[in-house]
Order: structure tokens, then sequence, then C-alpha cells
């Protein structure tokens, strides 16, 4: 019997085996490799923070999903891909052979303007390891963390920021102080005009000072592009997507930052028999953004064509949508969205995205 190993438990493996326990694959051994049985849905984890949500709620267990697929779980982290070879190495050294392989992993932060930084710091990727990271600063350290830098101007950045100080207000921890530097770019790089003041508003209501500067790491000091240096007592980095360095060693053909190359199939362009979808990978024919919106909307056509493989079938292309629906929660359960040229605010923006995040996790 021929060997599918899926590779992370990202969104697009978990709707994947969702779809195959409905319809399993046939005469094929499934396995699914993955460090933990949790994958946390980033949607949820600034809502968890700012008290809405128990991590319990933001979190789906892939075990009981992956049996009820029918496949085997191998609670591991992968640390090299021989793609010629077809097989991937364990961390405790193992070898598993595969005849197909499909990645998921995510990506990491990337921390290349940090390095050498000495104070402390915690990194938004990977979820889990952030999770137990916040819980230790935060909840478990004796000394509180009075002065917050958030690093990273994009959505991810803006809605942590704004749900730290959604959490310090709450728990009148008056002397607290949030900052967002945001890089040279601005908050909101990305997004509409209108957007981003929308936003803006929103940090400046929560009090949290907005520094569109770029930060440079220099032992326990932040020097900023002006000069003027920061001692904050944590730093977290929101600050985009770095590969894990073992996919380049890979063998498979990967872009210039070492993401996983696909075609609009989401098949390795150099390895027919290796797929990927969500940050692990970059299409060949069009620039996609590293967001978990393209990861789910994708997932569909990764399990079509993961059946196809197995089956000698046809391959189906995914096209992404032109226009898609971004949703940034605003720490107090109001929120800010935008749709191609629109934007928009308020408690309902909140409310929806509050049904739709429960929704995509409790589906599960």
């Amino acid at each position: 019997m021929k060997r599918l190993v899926l590779m992370g438990a990202g969104h697009a493996h978990l709707i994947a085996l969702e779809q195959w326990v409905k319809a399993p694959l046939k005469d094929v051994e499934l396995v699914l490799v993955t460090p933990s049985r949790w994958q946390y849905y980033s949607g949820m984890i600034p809502g968890w923070i700012a008290g809405h949500y128990t991590v319990d709620q933001c979190r789906i267990d892939a075990e009981p999903l992956a049996k009820a697929a029918g496949a085997t779980l191998v609670l591991s982290r992968v640390v090299e891909i021989s793609a010629d070879a077809k097989q991937i190495q364990l961390a405790e050294g193992s070898l598993l052979a595969y005849d197909w392989l499909s990645i998921d992993i995510g990506a990491k932060t990337n921390l290349e303007s940090l390095r050498g930084y000495t104070g402390p710091l915690l990194s938004i990727k990977p979820l889990e390891q952030f999770h137990q990271q916040w819980l230790r600063h935060i909840d478990g350290s004796k000394a509180k963390a009075r002065d917050l830098v958030v690093i990273g101007g994009g959505a991810a950045g803006a809605e942590l920021a704004m749900a730290i100080a959604h959490a310090r207000r709450e728990g009148a921890e008056t002397d607290a102080r949030v900052t967002l530097i945001t890089g040279n770019q601005g908050l909101l790089p990305d997004f509409s005009h209108r957007l981003r003041k929308l936003t803006q508003r929103k940090l400046t209501k929560l009090g949290v000072e907005i520094v569109e500067q770029r930060a440079e790491a220099a032992g326990r000091y932040l020097i900023l592009t002006n000069g003027a240096s920061l001692r904050p007592d944590l730093v977290v980095a929101v600050t985009g997507a770095e590969s894990f360095s073992f996919l380049a060693a890979s063998g498979l053909a990967v872009d210039t930052q070492g993401f996983v190359l696909v075609n609009e199939c989401h098949q390795s362009v150099s390895h027919p028999e290796v797929f990927a979808a969500g940050d692990a990978c970059s299409r060949l024919d069009q620039a996609l953004n590293r967001s978990g919106v393209h990861a789910v909307r994708a997932a569909p056509v990764l399990a079509a064509n993961l059946r196809a493989a197995t089956e000698s079938g046809e391959f189906t292309a995914f096209q992404p949508r032109a226009n898609t629906l971004y949703l940034i929660a605003c720490g107090d359960k109001v929120a800010v969205g935008s749709y191609g040229p629109f934007a928009f605010s308020g408690k309902w923006v909140w409310r929806l995205k509050d049904k739709i995040d429960r929704g995509f996790v409790g589906g599960f």
C-alpha cells in the first residue's frame, strides 16, 4: 500500500482530513506528522489575550480528526526532507518514507532585525510556542511587563497590540504602556487608506502609541530610525514570515526566501509527488499574501488534488478570489474590516468575525 504523509496540521490539512472522514481515500496509508495534537487558530489568539475566549476555544484537537480519517498520528517535528529519496527525518532521528507528501507547516516569525536582542522577546509564530511563552511571561512572571512593545505594522501586529491594550485596561493596569512599532512603511501598508484610518483611531483610543519607524536591536535596547532608544520590559515580534531552513535544503524548488515553489494546483514544480499549502509555499504563477484565508480556501482543492494523485485522476487549479474579506479585532469587541475598496467598523463587524471564527474551530 502506498503512503501519503501530511506534514503539519495546518488549516489546509485539517480541512482535507475532515473531507476524507466523509469520503475516505482508497488503498492509501495516511500519516499525519505534527509536533503537537493542538492546532491554534491565529484569528482567535488576540481574542484570547483580550479575555474573550478560553484557550480551548482557540485550538483544534487533530488527534480525533486524524483517527476518524483513518490517519496514523505521529507526534514529532520534521527536521529534514530528502525530496529525491522521498523520505523525511523526524527530530528523534527516525526516517519516514512517502509516496506522496503534502506540506502545511506554516512559517516562523522573521526575527532578522532583532538578532542579538538580549531582552525578553516573544515571537508570534509558532502559535503553540507563543501561547506557552505568553503564559510564562504575563501570568507566570512575578515582575509585570509594564512597558510592552509590539513590532510589526501588519494586521496581526495591530490586532495583537489592541488586544494587549484592552486586557491591560480591563485589568486596571493604569501604568502599563503598549507601543506598536510599524516599520518605515507605516501601519497596514497593504490596506486601503480608509481601513488604516479606522484602525489608527482604535489604536489611539486604546492608548497604543504608534511609532512609524524601524527598530533595530542593540543588546537590551531597541534603536529607532531617528536614533531614539527604547528599553521595553517585553517585546512581541509580529514581523512577517520566514521559511523553515530545512525546506531550502530539501532538494525541492524554492523561491528566494526558501518557501516551496508550487504551481496553480499547489504541486511542487520540481517534484510532482509533493504538494504544499499555506505559509510554507509560494505560487509560481502569482503572488499570494501569507494569510490563513488563502490556506482555508485552497484546502478543498488541495484535498481533491491529493486524492487525484493517489487515484491517477485530474488535478484542479486553485484560483484565489479577486477580493478577500479581512476582519481585524480591536480588543474591545469592536472590529474593523475591508472587502475590496470598502472599509467598515463597529460591533457588528466583531460579531461577524466572532461567528466566522467560532464556526471554523467548532466545525472540527
